[in-house]
């Protein structure tokens, strides 16, 4: 059986258990115990520890990130790094061809990322790619885009030529022309229209969006970027690369927290599952340790450590058990206060939970209970 086969088999198989009724997932969830903290990969001496790794085996080791003033740049593969700066996760690939920005980052922070991109990499940046709305992630579009300038203006033969051309034609980009193209589903550039908790020039805005399942491009290598609907909201989108085995997961991986689920903007629970789904098992690939040292497909999240395989499955198997237990107290007539007090997140609590901050535990409990409640009213051909 091919591996396209192979990953279409679990999906089959997964979704025959979450419409069986998942009891015996849930029953397994409540037994198994607490994942362990994440490592702080600023306290590691040498070399970091990638989460994830296979019970039983030698961890496999990333070398120890770099600290660029306030930005963590840690190698991913040759030529990717993942940047962090204040607690989000962005990616930077570099090459012959030119440099790419996956979630160029907040604002605040736009001209330190630029200072660590011009430590990685000579190469000017060509495209930005947003894979989501949220201001912490996209804020620094206007100013990570002027820095770059789009391959339309710069044409990668003639540079290669060495030659003087005249009368060439531009092609409009970010910043009349200027700029580094901005690459983003339809729903971004929406969203961002819509937004009033933060306001953008017109240099912000994605200028190359799409609204078909897949956008591809070559910038270095294959690069996909794939539409997740209706998951933490309706403007998701994962980035895979594909030679290096890398993808970013955006806000729908967030190894800090439970998902964030905007309703407001068109997520959903179920969502969220079938996009977790869909980077599982289309974009992502395992590891062979009895051939090979690789670990398989490596995973940026929005925030937190980076990822694997098997951290992407333990997340999707979070969330479907919460939300499977959620619609087993709703089938039961029970309300919002009484299911939150029976604690579905039982056993993912101390690794993902939180009852303080942006975004709490209760949070996360009650969007899944709305969510579940909204398809119910659907399904009943009810309003409201």
């Amino acid at each position: 059986m091919s591996n396209r086969a192979a990953r279409a088999t679990a999906v089959v198989v997964l979704s025959g258990l979450l419409s069986w009724g998942g009891a015996g997932i849930c029953r397994a969830a409540q037994a198994a115990p607490e994942a362990p903290d994440a490592p702080d990969a600023s306290a590691a001496p040498s070399a970091v520890p990638l989460y994830g790794s296979v019970e039983g085996t030698e961890p496999v080791m990333l070398p120890p990130p770099t600290r660029i003033g306030p930005v963590d740049v840690l190698p991913v593969a040759p030529g990717i790094e993942m940047l962090t700066v204040g607690g989000v996760n962005l990616a930077v690939q570099s090459g012959p061809d030119g440099t790419l920005v996956v979630d160029p980052g907040p604002a605040q922070s736009a001209q330190a990322v630029l200072t660590a991109i011009g430590r990685i990499s000579s190469e000017p940046i060509h495209y930005l790619i947003d894979t989501d709305a949220d201001p912490e992630l996209i804020g620094g579009n206007a100013a990570v885009a002027a820095a770059g300038h789009s391959v339309a203006v710069q044409d990668v033969f003639i540079a290669g030529q060495r030659r003087g051309f005249t009368n060439l034609v531009t092609l409009p980009g970010a910043n009349g022309g200027g700029g580094a193209p901005i690459i983003a589903r339809q729903n971004v550039l929406t969203e961002m229209a819509g937004q009033t908790e933060a306001s953008y020039s017109s240099a912000a805005y994605p200028t190359d969006t799409f609204t078909r399942p897949e956008f591809n491009l070559y910038i270095n290598e294959p690069i996909a970027v794939v539409r997740l609907p209706g998951s933490h909201d309706d403007a998701d989108a994962a980035v895979r690369f594909e030679r290096s085995n890398v993808v970013v997961a955006g806000e729908i991986f967030d190894q800090t927290r439970f998902p964030v689920i905007d309703l407001e903007h068109g997520g959903s629970a179920q969502g969220e599952v079938d996009a977790l789904n869909l980077v599982i098992n289309t974009l992502t690939f395992a590891h062979t340790p009895v051939l090979t040292d690789d670990p398989g497909t490596l995973v940026i999240p929005a925030h937190g450590p980076l990822g694997t395989l098997d951290d992407l499955v333990s997340y999707r198997d979070m969330v479907a058990t919460v939300m499977m237990r959620v619609q087993y107290y709703l089938d039961r007539g029970r309300t919002y206060q009484q299911i939150l007090a029976a604690d579905p997140t039982q056993g993912f609590h101390t690794r993902y939970g939180s009852d303080t901050g942006s975004w709490t535990t209760a949070d996360f409990v009650q969007a899944v209970y709305r969510s579940l409640m909204a398809e119910r009213r659907a399904r009943h051909g009810q309003r409201g």
